[in-house]
């Protein structure tokens, strides 16, 4: 399925740019060189999973979430963290305080900045899969240009 590979073609870009102006901004690619490299495959699985801990990278996060029709992941801010969710399957939406619903699909992706809550909403008939992806956003020295 075309659709499918180009999916995880931008997830794979996505979140190698991510790692990579993470690791910038925080002066962390010392550290990033001293950590293993890996590939992993997605989980199968109906229920969520997390992708990445604190003992994979830096300073990212991410995990994949699977929300049945007619649920939500609940509200919740990611406070020092900017998140990206990707949607992979089904369509939803994701909601913020103060600033309404977008709708969500597969093959779309969405943006909370830090210090927003936000909930996302599985708004369609079949499975909702999605992968979140956070990143720390805590401004160190002279990083503002």
């Amino acid at each position: 399925m075309r659709s499918g590979k180009t999916v995880y073609q931008v997830l794979g870009v996505v979140a190698l740019l991510v790692i990579l102006g993470c690791a910038a901004r925080e002066g962390r690619m010392h550290q990033m060189s001293q950590r293993e490299a890996f590939v992993r495959s997605l989980p199968d699985a109906p229920e969520s999973a997390r992708l990445l801990s604190k003992d994979d990278t830096a300073g990212m996060r991410s995990g994949l979430v699977v929300l049945q029709p007619g649920t939500d992941c609940g509200w919740h801010s990611t406070d020092n963290y900017e998140e990206m969710i990707i949607c992979l399957a089904g369509a939803g939406e994701v909601a913020t305080e103060g600033g309404g619903r977008r709708p969500l699909a597969a093959g779309q992706y969405a943006y909370n900045p830090p210090h927003t809550r936000h909930n996302v909403f599985n708004t369609g008939t079949q499975p909702m899969r999605y992968v979140y992806v956070v990143a720390p956003t805590e401004a160190r020295g002279s990083d503002h240009h």
